[in-house]
């Protein structure tokens, strides 16, 4: 079984370290936590933890004098001093777990708050912190990472997800995401903008098969989902469109939709414009029902090769990080990538995968 983190909290009458190395608590001056001397220079410099001031001080964000109580034996500054956190910051126990989950392992994240400038000029809108591995510091070396955090019950603004994701990757940083599920557990997600594209082009199809294919939808059998074409495989000029049925080949209503704007150039619907655009991309699609998205896309014919990826449309996505994180989980069970398509001035495609920090 799981032994769970229950981050207990140790009297400050006592002290983390025992009566004979106590160390002295952080002060409150002008709104910050604030440690002094050896101490400070020590958080700093090994840990990259707060935010140096002059005079020898550092600056402590409560998530972070909550950690060096849990990992470096800082006391508290009252016996009640969470509760006075909770009462000006209801979330001050999910920030605590988040910025716990990443440097328990020795990673360097540093707050947006206790960044140097220069660092802060470098956070995109909704970066809550910057990341650095373990044998970096801020002081010498570039972040690796941008993050943030969310509880699992949030809402996804899967559109703002997408253009933070975007400015972060032009910053050269990993987009990172903290979820903090109802037991304060954490997991750890990276955003990926994909390039996604597959070996199985379009064929360009002559006069004569357009013709024949022309000749076949005006005969076609319409059902309720689809439609049937009398049209075998072995003649079906489309090998990445339909399944063949029967001596024919069946059409979901996507893919019909998809097949009369080709042969009639009727408007496409959004989705149809979606699958479009993965055609364009020398992807083949097929049904993701066993998987809880719309597709599942192939680079190559399915019986040469595995999908890599799941996709669901925005539209289609989960609403909040409990449904994102299970068709994250559902995706990696598989050995597959979860995407989010998104459709600006071009279709964009988001993912999200789990990564163990300090092993990926």
């Amino acid at each position: 079984p799981m032994t769970r983190n229950h981050r207990p909290v140790n009297s400050t009458e006592e002290g983390a370290e025992g009566p004979k190395n106590r160390l002295e608590a952080a002060l409150e001056i002008d709104g910050q936590w604030v440690v002094e001397g050896g101490l400070a220079s020590r958080l700093f410099q090994k840990s990259a933890l707060g935010k140096p001031l002059s005079g020898g001080k550092l600056a402590l964000q409560p998530a972070e004098l909550m950690f060096c109580h849990w990992h470096r034996h800082l006391p508290l500054p009252s016996s009640d001093w969470v509760e006075q956190q909770m009462t000006t910051d209801g979330l001050f126990m999910h920030r605590c777990a988040a910025l716990e989950a990443v440097r328990d392992g020795g990673e360097k994240v540093v707050l947006f708050n206790s960044l140097k400038d220069d660092h802060k000029a470098k956070c995109t809108a909704g970066t809550w912190a910057l990341r650095w591995n373990r044998n970096q510091h801020p002081s010498r070396d570039e972040p690796l990472a941008q993050v943030r955090w969310f509880a699992s019950q949030d809402l996804v603004g899967w559109r703002e997800l997408l253009e933070w994701g975007e400015a972060v990757q032009a910053q050269n940083h990993k987009a990172e995401i903290l979820v903090v599920d109802g037991e304060f557990d954490v997991t750890i997600y990276r955003l990926e903008i994909e390039t996604i594209a597959g070996n199985m082009a379009l064929p360009d199809l002559g006069e004569s098969t357009m013709a024949g294919l022309a000749q076949t939808w005006a005969e076609r059998k319409e059902a309720q989902n689809g439609v049937f074409m009398a049209m075998g495989k072995e003649n079906w000029p489309l090998p990445t469109v339909g399944v063949a049925q029967m001596n024919g080949t069946w059409l979901n209503s996507v893919e019909a939709e998809w097949l009369d704007y080709l042969l009639n150039q009727v408007a496409l619907s959004e989705l149809g414009h979606l699958y479009s655009d993965l055609l364009s991309r020398g992807l083949l699609c097929r049904p993701g029902f066993k998987y809880g998205c719309r597709w599942r896309l192939y680079c190559e014919p399915m019986d040469e090769a595995h999908a890599p990826w799941l996709l669901s449309p925005e539209d289609e996505a989960p609403s909040n990080w409990d449904g994102a994180c299970l068709a994250v989980r559902l995706a990696a069970g598989v050995h597959k990538k979860w995407l989010c398509a998104l459709h600006g001035e071009e279709w964009q495609y988001l993912s999200i995968e789990r990564i163990l920090i300090g092993r990926d």
